[in-house]
């Protein structure tokens, strides 16, 4: 089986409450991409047009492997187009607010699975129309956790113990699984000269990282002061990897309070092992129950998932009332609201056909949307578990 064996066999469209207007105080733009994340794509817009971080706004992150499109805003923006090799931006009109979360209505997914044997097409299609029947348990994916370094704890979690430098460390100094070349060797080297700043500065010409090593020439002591001077955005995904890591444990443990060991499936998780049940009825009666994310003002309505949330904080060694950040940081954690299952709309399962990339096998194509902040990989794994599903999707 073969999951985006060419990119557009990964289709993602964001839906969002926005239309191009020929008034309003913001230029709006669709983002088209592949082979590029989100923030690595608008970071170019914003060299090529000289454009302030803060100033460019945008619903969510999408998929560096798979093409997609999304909006974006730009207050006062070039009302012209901007391409590069990996995306193109295109003005549509103007807009009345900066594009955000907030505005987010969920993504269409266009994906095609490859390589199959035709019997297991078949049962693919029959999983992912069960699973859009009785729904699966709504876990953060892979992609949440692009920050985890290794064995290094999550950095939002050091903050929250008071170790600010070893979050700086784990950010700054601690190789990711997504980085490349030039930004690994540029980690392992600010690691080996750690205190001795003036000595790291040579490496970091032209880096965002010479910023927060030139507060420390001056301010050798001061990682809080430090790490605040980190990109905002990189701040805020930090944060929201180890909140989610500590909901995905809440559901999981959930999930194994409902269903005997013989009857799940534990798929592998980047921060942690995921499980289902192997009947998706077996969690139907979670129904639209609802779990917030840790925050110092996390209340379920439902004393079960409470309890669950502040077990799997307390395996941190934290109480809810501990999750504020030193006011220095710009952080803070919210307890969103996020239902515990999860079911694909608008299910459309085609008919297996030949695979075209891959002679005597088939493929099978699928279409269906989204709510925000679910994942169509997770879908892919759950019902791809026995065909080595959980190696290939990313």
């Amino acid at each position: 089986m073969k999951v985006k064996q060419v990119p557009a066999d990964f289709v993602v469209e964001e839906r969002a409450r926005v239309r191009p207007t020929d008034r309003g105080p913001f230029a709006l733009y669709l983002l088209r991409k592949q082979g590029i994340g989100t923030l690595e794509a608008l970071r170019a817009v914003r060299r090529a047009w000289k454009v302030p971080g803060r100033a460019v706004g945008f619903g969510g992150l999408k998929d560096r492997h798979a093409v997609t499109t999304q909006w974006v805003t730009i207050p006062r923006g070039p009302r012209r187009n901007l391409e590069e090799s990996t995306f193109r931006l295109t003005y549509e009109g103007q807009f009345a607010q900066p594009m955000s979360r907030m505005l987010l209505q969920g993504n269409t997914f266009g994906i095609r699975v490859r390589d199959l044997a035709d019997a297991e097409a078949r049962t693919l299609a029959a999983r992912v129309r069960d699973l859009a029947t009785h729904g699966l348990p709504a876990y953060f994916d892979d992609q949440r956790f692009g920050s985890i370094r290794g064995d290094v704890p999550f950095a939002a979690l050091l903050l929250l113990r008071g170790d600010a430098e070893g979050a700086l460390r784990a950010v700054l100094a601690s190789p990711a699984r997504e980085d490349r070349g030039p930004v690994k060797k540029r980690k392992i080297a600010l690691s080996q000269a750690w205190g001795r700043w003036e000595e790291a500065l040579p490496h970091l010409h032209g880096t965002p990282t010479r910023a927060t090593v030139l507060h420390l020439v001056a301010h050798p002591d001061d990682f809080v002061g430090a790490f605040a001077t980190l990109d905002r955005e990189e701040k805020a995904l930090l944060t929201s990897a180890w909140a989610s890591a500590v909901w995905n444990r809440a559901l999981a443990a959930r999930v194994e309070a409902l269903v005997a060991p013989d009857d799940r499936l534990v798929l592998p998780g980047d921060a942690g092992a995921l499980v289902f049940p192997k009947d998706p009825a077996a969690t139907a009666g979670f129904g639209t129950a609802v779990m917030p994310l840790p925050a110092p003002n996390a209340r379920a309505t439902d004393p079960a998932w409470q309890t669950a949330l502040e077990t799997a904080l307390a395996a941190d060694g934290l109480r809810l009332e501990q999750l504020t950040f030193d006011p220095r940081l710009g952080l803070a954690l919210r307890a969103t609201q996020r239902p515990v299952l999860f079911r694909p709309d608008e299910l459309d399962v085609k008919d297996p056909a030949p695979d075209d990339l891959n002679r005597g096998r088939a493929c099978l194509d699928l279409r269906f949307a989204l709510r925000p902040g679910t994942y169509a990989t997770l879908l892919l794994k759950r019902a791809t578990y026995d065909m080595g599903g959980a190696k290939s999707i990313t």
